[in-house]
């Protein structure tokens, strides 16, 4: 059996779901995917953005894909103002509470000065919604020239933050192969796989197991967060 075939094998017992509610805003997008890189999701990374959502008056912050978008759905250069109100320090401990660095040292940057980076130059391709970024998804030349500028955003490491950004935004042909997503392969594999492997792994798997490769990504990391 190759290795997809391996990977199908073991996704046979996982829960695969579709997609829940997501985040009913562009802003709350970028939040989730700069603040999850190496945090613990639901213990800091939800409460990030629930803490922004409030502060900022969001009175819908999470929808079903159905329902999107909602009508009141903050522009994101309405982010990019109360950040730079605020300031980046101020910002990160009194509205978000949160004063993660983009590196596991004392002097790198603020998550949200990343998270601010990250929605500036969204705003400056044209991307202020959820519709815009949709649209953009589905033009790849634009598509290269946005990610070619966000992957120059402090803390871009692998990529994963950026596939997630798109994963967030609606691509659910996207994945985020995070630690999680990569152990589980690695377990399934016994070897050490690359997060561009990963990539071509999960997306085919996906295909044969009939469901999106989000839906597949999503169910390999509810049963790694219960390790």
């Amino acid at each position: 059996m190759n290795a997809i075939g391996r990977v199908v094998a073991a996704a046979a017992h996982l829960a695969l779901k579709p997609r829940g509610p997501r985040w009913a805003h562009a802003s709350l997008c970028v939040l989730d995917a700069v603040f999850s890189i190496n945090a613990h999701y639901e213990r800091h990374t939800v409460p990030t953005c629930h803490r922004y959502a409030a502060w900022a008056c969001i009175s819908i912050p999470l929808s079903g894909s159905a329902q999107l978008p909602v009508p009141d759905e903050q522009p994101l250069q309405g982010f990019v103002t109360h950040i730079q109100a605020r300031g980046e320090t101020a910002f990160s401990s009194e509205v978000l509470q949160n004063r993660q660095r983009t590196r596991a040292n004392r002097d790198a940057p603020l998550k949200v000065e990343a998270a601010r980076q990250y929605a500036e130059i969204l705003v400056s391709h044209g991307i202020s919604t959820l519709v815009d970024a949709n649209a953009l998804l589905a033009d790849l030349d634009k598509l290269n020239a946005v990610e070619s500028d966000l992957a120059g955003v402090v803390g871009h490491g692998s990529g994963a933050r950026l596939a997630y950004l798109w994963m967030l935004l609606g691509d659910d042909s996207r994945i985020k192969p995070d630690r999680m997503v990569l152990r589980w392969l690695q377990t399934v594999l016994q070897r050490t796989v690359t997060t561009a492997q990963a990539i071509v792994l999960i997306t085919a798997a996906a295909a044969r197991l009939r469901c999106t490769p989000w839906e597949l990504d999503h169910a390999i990391w509810e049963t790694q967060r219960r390790h």
